[in-house]
C-alpha cells in the first residue's frame, strides 16, 4: 500500500530543514568568532610578555657587562655556551622583580600550574612532565607572568625558558599563554629571543608559534 504525503507533512520537513541549515549556519558563526578571540587573546598575551622580556634581557646583558655565558650561537663558527647560566638567571629574574621561587617540585609549590601536554622529544626532555612539575626551577614574577627554567640533564639550565603570561590562569596551552623563549648570540655580541616561540613545547592548532604570526 503507498501512503500519500500531504501537503501538511511536506511543510513540517521543510520547515525542519529550514531550522537545521539555520542551526548550521550559526553554530559556524560562533566557532569562527570563537577563534577570532582566541587568535587575538594569544598575541595580546605574546606582545605583553615579549616587550617586558626582551627588556628583562637586554638589562641583563648590560649588567653582565655584555656576556652572559648562557646562549646559544646565532652563526656559525660561533660556539653555544651554557656556563654561566645559573648566576645568568639569578640576574635575570631580579630585573623582573619575583615574588615566589620554587627550586623544585613547582606545581606542587604552587609556582606552575596543571599544564595538560608536554614535550615527548629526546632533544626537548627538559619540558618533559617530570622535568618541569618535579625538577626545572620556576618563579613567578610581580607582573603575574612565571618562567620555568629549561634543563636538560636535571640542575643544568639552559639558554631557554617557558613564559606562562598569567600564570596559573587559563587556557595554560602553547602558543596562547605559554611560550618559549630561546637566548640567542649573534657574532656582534647581539642578544635576542629565537623567531621560535613555542621551541620545544607542544604547540596548539591555532595558536601563536613564530613572532611572525603576530605581524600576519
Amino acid at each position: 500500500m503507498v501512503i500519500k504525503k500531504t501537503k501538511k507533512a511536506g511543510k513540517t520537513k521543510d520547515k525542519r530543514l529550514f531550522y537545521s541549515i539555520c542551526t548550521l549556519v550559526l553554530v559556524i558563526a560562533v566557532i569562527k568568532i570563537t577563534v577570532g578571540t582566541i587568535n587575538k587573546f594569544a598575541i595580546n598575551s605574546f606582545k605583553r610578555l615579549y616587550g617586558s622580556y626582551s627588556k628583562a634581557l637586554n638589562l641583563t646583558v648590560y649588567d653582565m657587562d655584555g656576556e652572559t655565558g648562557c646562549y646559544f650561537a646565532a652563526e656559525k663558527g660561533m660556539k653555544n655556551d651554557f656556563s654561566g647560566c645559573d648566576n645568568f638567571y639569578k640576574k635575570f629574574v631580579s630585573n623582573m622583580k619575583v615574588t615566589k621561587y620554587c627550586e623544585k617540585n613547582s606545581k606542587k609549590q604552587g609556582c606552575i600550574p596543571n599544564y595538560k601536554k608536554f614535550a615527548t622529544d629526546a632533544g626537548c626532555a627538559g619540558y618533559s612532565e617530570s622535568m618541569i612539575n618535579l625538577f626545572n626551577q620556576s618563579f613567578v614574577m610581580s607582573d603575574q607572568t612565571s618562567i620555568i627554567v629549561f634543563n636538560m640533564p636535571s640542575d643544568s639550565p639552559k639558554p631557554l625558558f617557558a613564559v606562562d603570561s598569567n600564570g596559573k590562569m587559563p587556557p595554560n596551552k602553547a602558543g596562547y599563554d605559554l611560550f618559549s623563549l630561546v637566548i640567542m648570540k649573534n657574532s656582534k655580541g647581539d642578544y635576542y629571543f629565537h623567531p621560535n616561540v613555542v621551541y620545544c613545547l607542544p604547540a596548539e592548532k591555532g595558536g601563536i608559534q613564530k613572532l611572525e604570526d603576530i605581524l600576519k
